[in-house]
């Protein structure tokens, strides 16, 4: 590693690394993009990571793509050094003017140097595996950012060699490459498909220092000729640092490998299977969801008599298809052949408890009603116990949330749970239920929803437990939704915690930027 770290930076040419053991005849070729790694250990580190990938022999590309902390540090000096001085906020303006203006220029230079690491990419592969007497029957290019860029134009600059190579899919993760980009020419040497993973929160891209509107932000217009060979994935939680942390999930949800029957051969998918995995706020969180959670859901459903799903099923497929059809009244399932959205299950519930909103319920963000649901549910409960039991559930409440929610608690002691800030409730309910198990947790749960629909409408909250397992299912969604959205946050903040560490500032300057409420 060491000498491949230093022959890069000296001769500006990429190289090959093959991470872990050859592994059968599916070869994943990964593309890293823009200031991937600050150093060898980052390099080393996510070799590791590709290495765990299974079922597939895994070689990544290492290309001069550079990282903005290089040569970075003088011009943020400047503006410290005048700041701490007690220069003028004129002096500290023209220092991160420099520090700006460098970002920019050096962007530029690495994204100038993908046409040339394009023209020779293939080529080079096929050399590579030659030379190391790599055999496959099947090449899997994947590409984040910058690194997809690479990858498209290296399949426009060499198609005759493409139509050689043995190509299958063609997996693009936050590409930072233009929408309208020839897409047909890409995906003719293709196998398989184009796959292009992307984000609205992906505000790297929206901030990139053009007017370029990129795949990693919107889905490739497909027309007639590309239904058949482009499908795009929305995956809603994604920021652009997310796709690399999270890539075993990435692989198996657009089933690259072709281990079952995925997103990809949509020709072989039930029904309810293409429906399930087509469900973006349900599928893609259970395939993040950890064991405690995945447990809780299936001993949950199965405690529903006509259940389908036995209490020890942890595939998160299983259990989408499952929770789908509770969500629905059995007769329609029957007549479209599978259940409702987790979207619709979610809204069901929210106005099952009684609660109104301001504005239609279709507009209300996804989060806002897992949110509103636990709030609801705890005001409801407390109101049935006494002030002891009272003052113990709401310990018991602080400490969950205290637990979920981590490094970036600011539960504040004083306050309600209701008035707690954004995703606390949630956190500390489903918490309280999850350490409780799903027989205890059920009649807390029904117990509510009964004493919301009597005040609403006079009759009993509902026949049966259906409503209470998806209520608690919604709870459990909507803290696994929020954890994902702090473990982004954490990946980004090492960035933060990089910059401060290099210009030696003092660690109350992070605490300060990332929880001035502690």
């Amino acid at each position: 590693m060491q000498h491949q770290w230093d022959e890069m930076h000296r001769t500006r040419k990429p190289s090959f690394v093959l991470c872990g053991e050859p592994q059968g005849q599916v070869l994943n070729l990964y593309v890293h993009g823009y200031s991937a790694f600050f150093n060898q250990q980052q390099l080393a580190s996510f070799q590791a990571q590709l290495a765990g990938i299974e079922g597939s022999t895994n070689l990544m590309l290492f290309w001069p793509a550079g990282h903005f902390l290089e040569n970075l540090f003088a011009p943020f000096k400047d503006i410290i050094a005048s700041m701490l001085g007690g220069g003028s906020l004129g002096a500290a303006t023209v220092g991160l003017g420099k520090a700006v203006g460098y970002f920019l220029d050096h962007y530029k230079s690495v994204e100038a140097r993908v046409d040339e690491v394009a023209r020779t990419l293939l080529a080079e592969l096929a050399n590579y595996l030659h030379a190391e007497s790599i055999e496959v029957r099947q090449i899997n290019l994947i590409g984040h950012s910058l690194g997809a860029r690479l990858l498209v134009k290296s399949l426009l600059a060499s198609p005759e060699l493409a139509r050689e190579l043995p190509l299958n899919h063609l997996l693009l993760m936050g590409g930072a490459i233009c929408t309208s980009s020839p897409w047909e020419q890409v995906s003719a040497p293709l196998k398989g498909r184009v796959i292009n993973c992307h984000s609205s929160k992906d505000w790297a891209l929206a901030l990139k220092p053009d007017t370029e509107r990129c795949i990693g932000r919107y889905a490739i217009p497909l027309t007639p000729s590309l239904k058949g060979k482009v499908t795009n994935v929305h995956l809603v939680t994604f920021d652009h640092a997310a796709y690399w942390p999270q890539l075993q999930t990435v692989v198996q949800y657009t089933d690259l490998l072709q281990e079952r029957r995925g997103m990809i051969r949509a020709d072989q998918r039930s029904a309810e299977v293409r429906f399930a995995e087509e469900d973006v706020d349900l599928y893609p969180v259970l395939l993040q969801a950890r064991a405690p959670e995945l447990q809780f859901l299936a001993e949950l459903m199965a405690a529903k008599r006509s259940a389908t799903i036995a209490a020890d099923v942890r595939d998160p497929l299983q259990l989408a298809i499952e929770l789908q059809r509770m969500g629905g009244d059995s007769f329609m399932n029957l007549a479209r052949g599978h259940g409702v959205s987790y979207r619709q299950l979610a809204q069901d519930v929210a106005l099952r408890v009684g609660i109104k909103f301001d504005q239609p319920i279709d507009s209300v963000a996804l989060v806002s009603l897992e949110e509103r649901v636990a709030e609801t549910l705890i005001e409801q409960y407390k109101d049935k116990l006494s002030q002891a039991d009272r003052q113990v559930f709401e310990a018991e409440l602080r400490a969950a949330a205290q637990k979920e929610q981590g490094f970036f608690h600011r539960f504040d002691v004083g306050r309600s749970a209701t008035t707690a800030l954004s995703g606390t409730a949630l956190a500390g309910l489903t918490g309280f239920i999850l350490r409780r198990g799903a027989a205890t947790a059920i009649p807390v749960v029904g117990q509510a929803l009964a004493a919301a629909m009597l005040l609403v409408s006079g009759v009993r909250a509902f026949s049966g437990p259906a409503y209470s397992i998806t209520t608690l299912a919604v709870l459990v969604l909507g803290v696994i939704r929020q954890r994902m959205e702090r473990e982004a946050l954490n990946q980004e903040m090492d960035l933060v915690v990089q910059v401060v560490e290099a210009l030696d500032l003092p660690r109350e300057t992070l605490m300060r930027t990332v929880s001035p409420d502690c």
